[in-house]
């Protein structure tokens, strides 16, 4: 990329050859052009655009990936303005919308092997299978010829996904050493943003020259800026965590090292630490308190670093429900062995007692998950007898809670998403054994 011009980048693709969300790609170059322009307003509307078109609502298109190396080659030159929404959008463009990757990070092999499944010719094979009996119950041969048909677009659409998704992640990985330049720059915001991306880009065995784990070291003992610290913090976490359930070997140093922030004074750092030692599985007692804190109390983290709040965003606080201080919170407490961490249980019921609203939804989809794992892979109908005894005291808890909890909105629908039988709470109690309280 460096001996290139972001010009001959432009002009050496067929634009008009590629598609993107609306079609023909032939207005991306001058889109990608203004977003050097001098006019502020041009260069808004240009990244409104981009948003919309090689980027739209979480989908990569045909275009997508001839445009990035352009993005990092202007990325590189610090007169460049807003580079912090060059990162974003770079991220964006590689992943969707990073918070789907939440708590663990990008499990490459396994996107790259889930990809080649769907490219493969037995993908469709399959997905007839899975749908045959919807296709035969047709009552007509023009509704089974447009059942089929649908068929068909959902197979096509499918392996669009697969193809330009993982190839844009794959071109924008190519360039991790732009985002590793950017923690080095004056700009501390600009340095949050390159330690956000960075997170996403674990490196594969022969590839050290992608290794972003030293580069972040460094920057973990050198910097004084919460912001760019935490941020640090919370990539080496998701860069170090394995994905097989067993806890990562050789990071001696950098467990201890991540513990010693346990004590910051600083509630974002702690907040960090905590997020990232559950991770890395060398959590203790107190980073689960301290994600459970998150949830009660979101406020713990100062308002600076919140986006409903601040414009100089923390990007790994967003301000969408699963992106933010509860929200992620919420999803890394999920992801604890509550076999290992029992008074985890105890600790989240406890607190779901004295919840409502939005905190006591995510309360109990993460004391769901804790007990009987993520929501799509819960059994239904699963006798109380069935069920394990973490299960059984976690349902009965839930059983003996007093209607001002039954009554909430979310409370018998969350319960329900689990197939849990829960439609009020005296049926509740019947499955677990306890007399009815007359709430039906």
């Amino acid at each position: 990329m460096t001996g290139s011009s972001p010009l001959d980048l432009l002009i050496s693709i067929d634009w008009g050859s590629l598609r993107h969300a609306y079609g023909e790609a032939s207005d991306v170059p001058g889109q990608l052009r203004a977003l050097l322009s001098a006019d502020k307003e041009e260069r808004a509307d240009a990244q409104h655009a981009l948003c919309g078109n090689i980027f739209h609502q979480g989908d990569r298109y045909e275009a997508t990936a001839y445009a990035v190396p352009y993005l990092f080659k202007i990325l590189e030159d610090s007169s460049t303005p807003e580079r912090d929404f060059l990162i974003d959008h770079l991220v964006h463009l590689a992943l969707g919308y990073a918070q789907m990757f939440l708590p663990n990070g990008v499990d490459l092999p396994a996107w790259r092997e889930k990809a080649s499944k769907i490219l493969s010719p037995e993908y469709e094979v399959h997905y007839y299978r899975r749908h045959n009996d919807w296709i035969q119950k047709a009552e007509t041969a023009e509704e089974r010829v447009s059942r089929i048909e649908s068929c068909n677009l959902s197979i096509q659409r499918d392996r669009r996904a697969a193809k330009y998704e993982l190839l844009a992640y794959e071109v924008v990985r190519a360039g991790v050493s732009g985002f590793q330049k950017c923690l080095e720059d004056d700009d501390a915001q600009i340095r949050s943003w390159a330690a956000f991306a960075l997170a996403w880009f674990p490196r594969e065995a022969d590839e050290d020259c992608r290794n972003s784990v030293p580069v972040l070291m460094r920057v973990l003992e050198q910097e004084k800026e919460t912001a760019v610290l935490a941020c640090t913090i919370i990539a080496l976490g998701l860069l170090n965590g394995r994905f097989d359930g067993a806890r990562p070997e050789e990071i001696d140093e950098l467990v201890a090292g991540l513990r010693g922030y346990s004590a910051d004074t600083r509630p974002l750092i702690q907040w960090a630490t905590a997020v990232a030692l559950v991770r890395l599985k060398y959590q203790g007692q107190e980073h689960i308190d301290m994600l459970i804190r998150c949830i009660k109390d979101p406020s713990f983290i100062p308002d600076e670093y919140r986006p409903e709040y601040s414009k100089e965003t923390f990007p790994f606080i967003g301000p969408f429900d699963e992106e933010d201080v509860d929200g992620y919170s919420a999803k890394a407490l999920g992801s604890i062995n509550a076999n290992e961490y029992p008074g985890v249980v105890t600790a989240v019921l406890d607190a779901l007692s004295r919840s409502s609203g939005c905190v006591l939804s995510k309360l109990l989809k993460v004391l769901l998950t804790l007990t009987f794992g993520p929501m799509l892979e819960h059994k239904s109908d699963t006798a109380f007898e069935g069920l394990s005894e973490l299960q059984k005291r976690t349902v009965t808890a839930l059983a003996e809670m007093d209607d001002k909890l039954w009554n909430e909105e979310d409370f018998v629908w969350i319960l329900r998403n689990w197939e849990i039988p829960a439609r009020s709470r005296d049926e509740c109690r019947t499955y677990v054994g306890l007399p009815g309280a007359g709430l039906g």
